[in-house]
């Protein structure tokens, strides 16, 4: 493997939802589906992931999309 290659670049992001108040928090590499993206909360050890393994479209839309919603459907929107 050629070591002058250049490690791929991470991208993090952090949204607050207008209605929810909750904050969103999403990354991943550009152009490969690696993407997550989860509810920040006051503890570590327990994410509640909205989404994960998928597209950068996928979960910007998502995010997008949770900006309407209430804190109850965002939470019962997430896997964990």
């Amino acid at each position: 493997m050629d070591g002058s290659r250049k490690p791929l670049a991470k991208v993090e992001s952090r949204r607050r939802m207008r209605l929810s108040g909750l904050t969103v928090v999403y990354r991943g590499t550009p152009d490969l589906d690696d993407w997550v993206a989860y509810i920040a909360s006051g503890t570590q050890s327990r994410k509640m992931i909205l989404a994960d393994h998928t597209s950068e479209r996928k979960v910007k839309k998502l995010v997008a999309h949770c900006q309407t919603l209430s804190r109850k459907e965002v939470e019962k929107l997430a896997k964990g």
